[in-house]
């Protein structure tokens, strides 16, 4: 997945309308607490995604070397559970 650079600017922008997307349901005391959990698993969803890209790459597509190679990574995204795979499930 190519990556484009982003600046502080657009990520304030988006922060800003995650906070957004609260505002009247859910208290401003606790907003970091779902902004942060958000942020992680875009994150840990990016990070997951791109080894998987590259595992692809480097085996070919080979999906059991792909398999094998991804359950010893430092954490396990079941398929669908990404960001991704939960917003898809949500609407």
């Amino acid at each position: 997945m190519p990556h484009t650079p982003i600046n502080q600017d657009e990520i304030n922008k988006a922060v800003w309308a995650a906070c957004d997307t609260f505002r009247g349901t859910v208290d401003p005391s606790i907003y970091k607490d779902f902004i942060l959990t958000m942020l992680f698993l875009k994150y840990i969803s990016d990070v997951h995604q791109d080894k998987f890209d590259e595992l692809s790459k480097q085996f070919d597509g080979n999906e059991q070397m792909i398999a094998a190679m991804m359950s010893k990574q430092s954490f396990k995204i079941p398929t669908g559970r990404d960001l991704l795979g939960l917003v898809r499930s949500a609407f």
